[in-house]
């Protein structure tokens, strides 16, 4: 019976430590939820699509009047099996909504987009506190598809299918913040390991006037615009 009664004890010094390591999780709210209903602009595949366009110089760092900042990210980024890269960005920004990208695959068919999607895992931290179920904000559209509105690439680009991990970030409060992204993709066997962490130090304000011009026109229908698509065109000064 003694030994029962240790055993059972140490079962729950154990179970204890467990909880107290367990990792802590964003607090719900700080994020947008991967299939929230949304209107079209800010549909999961056209913000993800806006950071990749950002990524290639041709859209500003703020769109939508201001109310989503997109986070830079790098898809030229070297991928090499067995190494491990680290990368940092230190940013002052307003208290506006971002828009992060953390891996992008592309293919000519969707199944193919998704099956090298499936050679990522994708772990995310706010603050030290990790996002849970990572592997839902994978977005899978077409550059030229329905779910693109004003955000896409014309010419042959236009017929790519897209894999984007991408995740909308609530407004911060004001002061120090940090991400931390890390990207394990199979290669040969081995993990190519992308880390990339961002120093953020978010203001009290929100953006400024001249911030949000800075952001594209959004009165134009594209339509009109011919083989120019609205967010391709130059800010305004």
């Amino acid at each position: 019976m003694r030994r029962v009664v240790q055993l059972v004890a140490i079962a729950v010094v154990a179970g204890t430590a467990a909880v107290a390591r367990a990792e802590p999780t964003v607090p719900a709210g700080a994020i947008r939820p991967p299939h929230a209903k949304v209107d079209m602009d800010e549909n999961p595949a056209n913000l993800a699509s806006a950071v990749i366009t950002h990524a290639f110089g041709l859209l500003p760092q703020y769109i939508d009047a201001g109310n989503y900042r997109l986070l830079p990210f790098d898809p030229f980024r070297p991928q090499s099996p067995g190494v491990r890269t680290v990368r940092v960005y230190r940013m002052t920004i307003p208290r506006t909504q971002l828009v992060l990208d953390t891996a992008m695959t592309s293919a000519l068919t969707s199944a193919d987009a998704r099956a090298d999607a499936a050679s990522y895992r994708v772990a995310v931290s706010l603050d030290g506190a990790a996002v849970p179920n990572a592997k839902d904000y994978w977005v899978f559209y077409r550059n030229n598809g329905p779910l693109i509105c004003r955000i896409y690439f014309p010419g042959d680009l236009g017929s790519l299918n897209m894999g984007v991990h991408s995740l909308v970030l609530r407004p911060l409060k004001a002061g120090p913040h940090s991400i931390r992204v890390v990207v394990h993709r199979s290669l040969a066997g081995k993990n190519a390991t992308l880390v990339t962490e961002y120093a953020l130090r978010v203001l009290p304000r929100r953006p400024t006037k001249t911030e949000r011009l800075s952001a594209p026109e959004e009165d134009v229908n594209p339509a009109t615009l011919g083989n120019t698509p609205l967010t391709f065109r130059a800010p305004r000064n």
